[in-house]
């Protein structure tokens, strides 16, 4: 028997798809908080929560990528994620999750096409498992435009 590479992931359920990600991205999975709203034109940002003492933006992937998405319920979540660039001055970033994230172990044969390329420049890549939808989040992409909109405001 083959030994396979593999890396343990968190499947992050949105609205529409899921988010795959490494577990070491993740720094923690919380109850939803209703962030602290700023008066903003971005239906993407939805404001600072304070974890750990530290204010983390959240933001909604899909509506960075101009999907249709659900407010918050009860099984809502955010996953708190660590920045991949280390900037002290943004070190996390929060994503809005619709339900529990769960624990998937990424392996080479289980995923199929993990380069294809996505239209939302938010999402590095497709990587459908079986017949779930995952897509890589582009972090780099996501902090990008919001250090643009902290720094416009």
């Amino acid at each position: 028997m083959a030994e396979t590479d593999s890396i343990r992931c968190m499947q992050l359920p949105l609205n529409e798809f899921q988010l795959l990600l490494p577990n070491s991205a993740v720094a923690e999975i919380i109850g939803y908080t209703q962030p602290q709203t700023e008066d903003t034109q971005e239906d993407w940002f939805h404001g600072l929560i304070s974890w750990r003492g530290v204010m983390v933006p959240v933001v909604s992937v899909e509506r960075l990528c101009e999907l249709q998405s659900v407010e918050a319920g009860a099984r809502s979540r955010i996953a708190i994620v660590y920045n991949p660039s280390g900037d002290e001055g943004l070190p996390y970033l929060g994503l809005i999750l619709q339900d529990i994230p769960r624990a998937y172990l990424a392996e080479e044969d289980r995923l199929i096409d993990a380069l294809t390329s996505v239209e939302c420049p938010y999402l590095a890549s497709r990587a459908d498992a079986m017949i779930e939808q995952l897509f890589i989040p582009n972090l780099d992409a996501i902090l990008s435009i919001l250090k643009q909109r902290i720094n416009q405001h």
